[in-house]
């Protein structure tokens, strides 16, 4: 099928205003990959109409910001590889000249790149991309390495290669939390949640916040892997001050009633220790966010995070 490569510039003639053509929809639809490994890409797509009655194909991609060594520059591959189709009928194949962005939450609103078929507009139709099986080795000289698969699955882009405590410089170590410990959850629309545990701690004369996070049952596949880049999105307040932004890097434990004694990674806040923030209550706060948002033919998908 042939198809052609358009600027934003071009994207102005499409019908439909040109303050939206540069920009994703809330109808887009997403197509999820996963490496066997961890890690994975998300190509986010929709359809726009052009001035002459053809259809735009509009979309980005994006890849884990972790994944193994084995699996960089995959993606790319597999987005070359990549097709679509509507109303099985194959509209378009490599998808490598759509943008590639940062990893989201939601796709509505990203910047896009446009691809020009020549399917007639219709108004209604969904893409739908396919990503192929692909096995990747990095076995060279003789060597042996391991056997990775990629498969159209799981929550892609933000699938994270490794599940470790991080070791990051901020967090200086991990200890026990104490009863004192503030607690505060947040739910999927979906099913399922996330509970987030954390204290204030002296540890060489610096104040640290203290904490782990849990993943509570009753998620489904859009949600499952969620966890840290929800924490990524939340803060901690004291005495109404902003103390701590971005709690990804606490440990994640498995959910429990009663958080004592959990063994909790800490994040250097780079101040001094004062006697009186023990005795001041934290507040946690867990973002209020649309965390996937896809259109496929059987319909539209929305699911919302908030505390």
């Amino acid at each position: 099928m042939p198809q052609i490569a358009i600027t934003f510039a071009l994207i102005l003639g499409l019908v439909g205003g040109a303050e939206a053509q540069t920009a994703l929809s809330e109808r887009v639809s997403l197509a999820h990959g996963t490496f066997s490994d961890g890690g994975g890409l998300t190509i986010a797509t929709e359809l726009r109409p052009t001035t002459d009655g053809r259809t735009a194909l509009c979309g980005v991609w994006s890849e884990s910001e972790s994944q193994s060594s084995y699996t960089k520059g995959a993606a790319r591959e597999i987005v070359r590889l990549a097709t679509v189709y509507v109303d099985g009928q194959r509209i378009a194949q490599n998808l490598g000249d759509l943008p590639q962005i940062a990893p989201r939450l939601d796709y509505a609103g990203a910047p896009a790149g446009c691809i020009l078929t020549t399917l007639s507009w219709q108004p209604g139709r969904v893409p739908e991309v396919f990503m192929p099986r692909k096995q990747i080795s990095r076995s060279s000289g003789g060597g042996s390495g391991p056997q990775i698969d990629f498969a159209q699955t799981g929550t892609g882009a933000m699938s994270a290669a490794l599940e470790v405590i991080p070791l990051l410089v901020r967090n200086s170590r991990t200890l026990p939390l104490s009863s004192a410990s503030q607690v505060i959850e947040g739910r999927y629309s979906s099913g399922g949640g996330l509970r987030l545990a954390a204290e204030l701690r002296p540890i060489h004369g610096r104040a640290h916040l203290c904490g782990v996070w849990s993943d509570l049952p009753g998620q489904d596949a859009q949600t499952e892997g969620l966890g840290r880049e929800i924490l990524r999105r939340s803060h901690v307040m004291q005495s109404g001050q902003e103390i701590a932004r971005d709690l990804g890097n606490l440990r994640r434990v498995s959910a429990r009633g009663d958080y004592t004694g959990a063994e909790a990674s800490c994040l250097d806040l780079k101040q001094p220790w004062r006697a009186e923030q023990a005795e001041v209550p934290l507040t946690l706060h867990l973002p209020d966010t649309v965390v996937y948002r896809s259109t496929t033919p059987k319909g539209q998908t929305v699911i919302r995070f908030g505390a």
